[in-house]
């Protein structure tokens, strides 16, 4: 299921294609701005994302065998929320 999908499930429960699209893009805006300033968004039942910093590690160039430094940067993590059985 891609955007285009998404919008077109949630057009067929509100009035029109439109409002359904602008207020998906506008969950993704606001989604996209709570994580950059560091917040939680949970989902009930669906999962959590969050920010996590990933640590600078050393790697290795396998073509010029230099070992390389990669700074330590901020990733978005998902973790999914418990699936009631029964």
């Amino acid at each position: 299921m891609d955007k285009k999908d998404i919008i077109e499930a949630m057009a067929r429960r509100t009035c029109c294609r439109k409002e359904a699209q602008d207020a998906f893009v506008e969950f993704l805006t606001s989604a996209k701005k709570a994580l950059f300033r560091g917040e939680k968004i949970h989902l009930k039942g669906i999962g959590t994302l969050y920010v996590k910093m990933r640590k600078e590690r050393r790697v290795r160039n396998p073509k010029t065998r230099e070992i390389m430094k990669i700074r330590p940067k901020r990733v978005i993590r998902f973790k999914a929320s418990e699936i009631p059985l029964g």
